[in-house]
């Protein structure tokens, strides 16, 4: 694991990737999308939360230039380098992804989160 910014988002980007179906179900916005790569493609927050415990879960991840994007209006977006592994022979990936937070309530809730992957 790499050492990550010390905006608190970063820390629940993390556990986007890491976390289970209760952390996803408590931090995902009402009408979020994932837009992932293929086969997977557009996910509303109930096929997100399907495939979360239908799929094997990254083991770790590390964000490189991280970039976070705050103009004081309750929407952050975070932008970085992810590269995730899930422990098993071929199982690295790389990818540029985004990740846009909103706030409701006092909580950043996840809106949108896309990746593209990186050969």
């Amino acid at each position: 694991m790499t050492s990550l910014s010390p905006h608190p988002l970063w820390r629940m980007e993390q556990q986007f990737w890491l976390g289970d179906a209760a952390f996803h179900a408590q931090h995902l916005a009402p009408g979020a999308l994932m837009v992932l790569p293929p086969p997977v493609g557009v996910l509303d927050r109930a096929g997100t939360l399907a495939s979360i415990g239908g799929a094997p879960r990254w083991e770790t991840v590390r964000f490189d230039d991280q970039v976070l994007a705050d103009d004081g209006t309750g929407v952050v977006v975070l932008a970085y380098r992810a590269h995730a592994s899930r422990g098993a022979p071929g199982g690295a990936y790389a990818a540029l992804c985004s990740s846009t937070y909103v706030r409701h309530q006092d909580q950043w809730l996840l809106a949108l989160h896309h990746q593209t992957p990186l050969a």
